[in-house]
């Protein structure tokens, strides 16, 4: 009895694939206790922070910091895990909106985010807000401006003030300008060393959205900042955003310095950097904190001293400013709504942490085995067909009945083109599925969402026979980024992909520039890439493009997902 029921679980064992160097039997069920986690410790950490700049009032508010402050990290969480802005700006209007309303103040200041998530919500203004550009937000000007106001803001402080302010009240900005620092500096070095180039994981309607959306919370700020008594609420707010954007940010850039391939190892590496945390983070913080409560007094009156020694030798004069007891400036608060608005779409286009958390997600597959998976969505392909496939059977490689497209198809093309999509797969190439396109905001789509995948799957096994190994997490449009998506891709036995090189062809042809990017993201890994080709248009034919992408990249071997992103691989170095 005993030695079959030990074959038994070794068949069992050995019919579930393992991924090599991973934790894949740990990935969580409810992920929403891994968010939670980062949730309380973001809270927490703004709490003390505020707590140590007016510590006047330590002893009757820190509940109500820490409520304030858990709405603003509430409200980051759900734009990162969600992976879009629209969701973002509806967590921030209606998190801002509860501190304001608890706090006995007007609640127009909230109104601007939700406008915008209103607006989303109607195809006529929707149309509106996605068709603007987001690149410049990527630029390395725009991060470089942005790393510049805590100092700039640090120093406007100290200097404008008629240095009536108290030692600690000048000593306190400086934890906040630090942390926000820090945060501002690893989301440039993150966005300038990452490990893909070319693969921002939002599409050009998210990234239109993402200015909106800034635009309104950075002008919400604004609007808050017009009631004095109510300084501490946004300020409080924004803090716990920008903790929860900061652990975020560690946690996908140690992953990405690791180029962690799917969702097994970025948890792998995630937990020594939970090891990290505690055993070096943490107590520099507890350190710096306790150095404020010992030194600050002291080193705010050394700095009154100085200053006064160079107001008195007339290099310093008298500011305009005189309010000394302004701590947190306009400027401040719009330093800290910066970081939340442009901090929330950058890691958003840089790392899937929702698809990380929710799924067996990938970005791209193991490297060094001069494979490479090229995929387009169905709707993308040209209407004649016979060259493309010319071309891919002539680039074949040994074993191959061809080089392999990965296609992306839809419920309404599998209930539409039945008969065709037969006949690519019986060419040899591989079909995934694509969720359908729906208007309206992702955080409401949870049940169109479900029930979509369910179907596109079951339709998918009873057109190909076979069950569906992929699926596409496109935009939010498709709400292909919510999370009860990725959960029921997982329940399906899908994995979930996205890409490393997107390409988008506006012309039909491929730009010297395009030629470049995708030759250069293939080399630099060496396989492993996924590629993939969209049109900006309807009317653009997508064949040249494809047929230029398989000639330049001859060294390389084109195979399904399931083959460059695999679940045990050989070790290749």
């Amino acid at each position: 009895m005993s030695a079959a029921t030990t074959t038994e679980e070794a068949a069992a064992t050995s019919s579930t694939p393992r991924e090599r160097g991973t934790l894949k039997h740990t990935l969580p069920r409810r992920p929403i206790f891994l968010i939670g986690l980062v949730w309380a410790a973001s809270a927490t950490l703004a709490t003390m922070l505020s707590l140590h700049s007016l510590p006047s009032v330590y002893d009757t508010s820190w509940q109500i910091f820490f409520g304030v402050a858990s709405l603003g990290s509430a409200s980051a969480l759900v734009g990162l895990v969600f992976g879009d802005s629209l969701s973002h700006s509806l967590a921030f209007g209606a998190a801002l909106l509860i501190a304001r309303y608890c706090s006995g103040a007007s609640i127009v200041e909230a109104s601007p985010p939700l406008v915008v998530a209103a607006l989303a919500s109607i195809r006529g203004t929707r149309a509106i807000i996605s068709n603007l550009d987001w690149e410049f937000m990527f630029s390395s000007t725009t991060l470089h401006a942005c790393c510049l106001l805590p100092f700039l803001t640090a120093v406007y402080l100290l200097i404008a003030s008629d240095f009536n302010v108290k030692a600690p009240g000048l000593f306190s900005i400086t934890p906040s300008c630090t942390v926000a620092f820090i945060t501002l500096a690893l989301m440039h070095y993150y966005n300038k060393n990452r490990a893909h180039k070319h693969g921002y994981l939002l599409t050009s309607e998210m990234k239109s959205h993402a200015v909106f959306v800034a635009n309104a919370i950075i002008l919400s700020a604004s609007l808050m900042t017009q009631d004095e008594p109510f300084y501490m609420v946004i300020v409080v707010f924004l803090l716990g955003s920008m903790f929860a954007l900061l652990m975020s940010l560690f946690f996908a850039g140690v992953a990405d310095s690791w180029y962690t391939v799917g969702s097994g190892q970025f948890q792998m590496v995630s937990l020594d950097s939970v090891g990290m945390m505690v055993y070096f983070f943490w107590p520099a913080i507890i350190i710096y904190f306790r150095f404020v409560d010992k030194y600050g007094d002291y080193i705010g009156g050394k700095s009154i001293t100085a200053f006064g020694y160079l107001k008195s030798m007339g290099l310093l004069t008298d500011s305009p400013l005189k309010s000394g007891d302004d701590i947190f400036s306009f400027s401040f608060v719009i330093m800290l709504a910066i970081i939340t608005a442009v901090g929330v779409p950058v890691l958003n286009a840089l790392c899937p942490l929702g698809g990380y958390l929710y799924s067996r997600a990938y970005t791209h597959g193991q490297p060094n085995t001069k494979q490479v998976a090229l995929c387009i969505s169905y709707s993308d392909l040209p209407k004649d067909r016979t060259t493309l496939w010319a071309i891919l059977a002539d680039k074949k490689k040994e074993d191959q009945a061809t080089a392999v497209l990965n296609i992306f198809v839809t419920l309404e093309d599998l209930k539409m083109h039945p008969s065709e999509l037969k006949l690519i797969a019986a060419k040899g190439h591989k079909l995934s599925l694509e969720p359908t396109e729906f208007i309206g905001l992702s955080l409401f789509q949870k049940t169109a969402a479900t029930c979509n995948i369910e179907f596109a799957h079951y339709e998918y096994t009873e057109v190909l026979g076979e069950a569906p190994a992929w699926l596409l997490a496109k935009s939010v449009d498709a709400i292909g980024r919510h999370p009860s998506l990725f959960h029921k891709a997982s329940d399906l036995g899908m994995k979930v992909v996205y890409w490393s090189t997107l390409v988008k062809v506006a012309s039909g042809k491929l730009t010297s520039q395009q030629k470049d990017v995708i030759i250069g993201d293939c080399q630099d890994k060496n396989g492993g890439s996924i590629i993939y080709v969209t049109s900006d248009n309807s009317t653009s034919n997508t064949t040249a493009p494809l047929c230029e992408v398989v000639g330049m990249l001859d060294e390389f071997t084109f195979e399904s997902l399931s083959s460059v992103a695999r679940d045990d691989p050989t070790m290749v170095l």
